[in-house]
């Protein structure tokens, strides 16, 4: 199967305190970013043993459910990985009107960026796990298609990596597996059999960080 395409480049621009980081992430957008509808995506930490950290980002239809004729609690299969991890489990009537703050990500969200999307976050300065997890509607082919996938199409696809505490040059995160195509479960399948453009959402050979420390 072909290599999936994803590049994130992630710099420490600074310390801000003992205990954080702050990073600059940038994410490429590939041929299959926009499709029928957006990509949809997050991207987060866990700690080393896999329990949630931070969002560090999340587009805003994903965080508000605010999904076009879909039941109330939105579209679980979207970004099933993220919902699970964060436990971000509120229906869409409820979070349509919601600040970030009241709905607890202390993250960037925003609609789906044209053309990949550059921001900054601050991270704890421990080894920790980063996650990205991304999805496009309607994104059928002759394995995935309307029979057997709902509106979902293939699965959400995740890439990851450790960022090891004081970590320095270069740190590649890689294809780890899909998520639910149906959204019944957190887990990451690592049954790739199907996957056709849902490999291309994102433009470049891995993600990588170029972490520098003061």
């Amino acid at each position: 199967m072909k290599r999936i395409s994803l590049f994130f480049i992630l710099a420490v621009i600074a310390v801000s305190s003992t205990s954080a980081r702050d990073i600059t992430i940038s994410v490429g957008a590939g041929k299959n970013w926009k499709a029928v509808h957006g990509a949809q995506f997050s991207i987060w930490l866990e700690d080393t043993d896999g329990n949630y950290l931070q969002t560090l980002y999340v587009t805003r239809k994903a965080s508000k459910r605010t999904w076009i004729f879909c039941p109330k609690e939105g579209r679980p299969e979207s970004l099933p990985v993220w919902y699970n991890s964060s436990k971000h489990e509120v229906t869409k009537s409820k979070a349509k009107n919601k600040t970030d703050a009241a709905l607890k990500i202390d993250a960037v969200t925003r609609a789906t960026p044209k053309g990949g999307i550059v921001f900054n976050a601050e991270i704890t300065d421990k080894s920790c796990i980063i996650k990205a997890e991304f999805n496009t509607s309607f994104d059928y082919n002759d394995f995935y298609t309307k029979n057997n996938s709902i509106d979902n199409g293939q699965p959400s696809v995740i890439y990851e990596a450790l960022l090891p505490e004081n970590a320095e040059g270069e740190v590649k995160l890689t294809f780890s597996g899909t998520g639910s195509v149906d959204g019944k479960d957190g887990l990451i399948h690592k049954n790739t059999e199907g996957l056709t453009t849902a490999m291309n959402i994102v433009k470049s050979t891995d993600i990588s960080f170029v972490v520098e420390q003061r």
